[in-house]
């Protein structure tokens, strides 16, 4: 909040530009003009991003997790290659990263 104060002494009183103020501050020209325009800067926290991609191939994981559980055992694990290759081929649109964090998450929650 203090520089907020200054920036708005700096421009006023002093008669810098702002792109001297900016320089000198180091910060970005953009924020010191919104701290010009608003009569007190507020901070926009964004809300928790959704994920459309889990809840439609969320439920296909988890019935091939119950498929394939009868169908492996000893070397033979469902591995996240695995079950991304699987949902390509069934025309599910999903990154690999994407399935191995679901299924991390849902081995994490088993133990």
């Amino acid at each position: 909040m203090e520089q907020v104060h200054v920036i708005r002494h700096k421009y006023a009183n002093e008669g810098q530009s702002i792109r001297q103020i900016a320089r000198q501050l180091g910060i970005h020209r953009g924020t010191v003009r919104k701290y010009l325009e608003q009569s007190e800067p507020q901070r926009v926290e964004k809300g928790a991003r959704g994920e459309p991609v889990m809840a439609v191939v969320g439920p296909r994981i988890d019935s091939l997790m119950r498929e394939w559980r009868n169908r492996t055992g000893g070397k033979h694990r469902i591995t996240s290659p695995r079950v991304h290759r699987q949902l390509i081929e069934e025309g599910f649109s999903v990154g690999e990263r994407t399935v191995r964090k679901y299924l991390s998450e849902k081995r994490r929650q088993a133990s």
